[in-house]
């Protein structure tokens, strides 16, 4: 558990692998225009760990080689089932939470497709 807590035990972390999965966002700005409001030295100090724990993969971006893509690796997608359980738990407790029943009802009841899902649907975005 430490493992874990080390690497995501932050709200930025997750919500940097949230806006990469959810979102597609790939591109540092794409990050820095989240509701959120990440400052951009917590960011770029997320960005870096996730890399180094090799969650994430960075790569120049072939329209401006002076800027960078972010891309989740293998590693990362496995993370897909156990940020869905947060989110899925964050529905049920949070009275405030912007998830639908809708959407709770399929994560209760078809969770493992909701995961293919949205590993599939990240998969596809990055093709494009």
């Amino acid at each position: 558990m430490t493992y874990v807590l080390d690497i995501l035990g932050d709200k930025w972390t997750f919500l940097v692998i949230r806006d990469m999965l959810f979102k597609c966002s790939c591109r540092y700005q794409h990050f820095m225009d989240s509701d959120e409001g990440i400052a951009t030295n917590i960011l770029a100090d997320r960005l870096k760990k996730l890399a180094h724990h090799g969650i994430v993969e960075q790569q120049k971006d072939p329209t401006n080689g002076r800027k960078k893509i972010y891309t989740l690796t293998q590693k990362g997608l496995d993370l897909t089932p156990a940020i869905l359980h947060l989110i899925k738990w964050s529905g049920d407790y949070d009275c405030g939470t912007l998830i639908s029943d809708d959407i709770k009802q399929k994560l209760n009841n078809h969770f493992d497709e909701c995961v293919e899902f949205v590993v599939n649907h990240y998969l596809q975005e990055q093709q494009v």
